[in-house]
């Protein structure tokens, strides 16, 4: 009776390797070539799959594309969840938040992906359900949890949310399209001393 279900689990996990591995090999030609110059062709022939399995998984390179920030931004979203949970004020907050995203886009591979797919992260990231939950919780932390004094007006707090989940991919790209090399921290540091002198004066 339990032969079914193991036979299902199999089968599941097979396509996830699969997804996984088509994953894996679009950022790395993402990364080397960009968006646009990458074709479909060129992901299963790097990822050894048949055409017509690719289509199982995405209708083209964009939704593969738009599923690799998805996949980006739940780990955002939960690192930031994660520093929330472990806060003791603003300060630590912004900090950690910062600090984990650039942690996790600060490789060589997602520094070169983000250099040659800046517009496309922009819309794919903005047009992202996570995002919109990711700055809906922001403004909600603002205006009622960390008891910000600096903003009144519900607008603001919206705006200010937009701010922090904007400021930083542009800092990022900023940095390392012009070739200065800062770390994570200082990037971090910057950022959370920008933001609280502004939250809490």
């Amino acid at each position: 009776m339990n032969e079914p279900i193991i036979i299902l689990g199999k089968r599941a996990s097979q396509k996830e390797q699969v997804r996984k591995r088509l994953m894996k090999e679009a950022l790395l030609l993402f990364s080397k070539r960009g968006l646009e110059k990458t074709t479909v062709a060129d992901i299963v022939q790097k990822s050894e799959i048949a055409r017509g399995t690719f289509y199982n998984y995405f209708t083209d390179t964009q939704s593969l594309f738009d599923c690799l920030i998805d996949e980006l931004n739940k780990k955002i979203k939960s690192a930031i969840q994660q520093t929330r949970r472990e806060s003791k004020n603003v300060y630590d907050y912004l900090y950690g938040t910062f600090k984990c995203y650039f942690d996790l886009i600060g490789t060589k591979e997602m520094i070169q992906f983000h250099i040659l797919n800046q517009a496309q992260i922009r819309q794919s990231s903005y047009q992202s359900e996570i995002i919109k939950t990711i700055v809906k919780n922001l403004n909600r932390d603002l205006k009622s949890d960390l008891k910000i004094k600096a903003f009144t007006e519900k607008y603001e707090f919206l705006l200010l949310s937009f701010m922090l989940v904007g400021s930083p991919p542009e800092l990022f790209l900023a940095t390392h399209t012009s070739n200065i090399n800062f770390s994570s921290d200082q990037l971090a540091t910057f950022l959370t001393k920008l933001f609280h002198k502004v939250l809490m004066e």
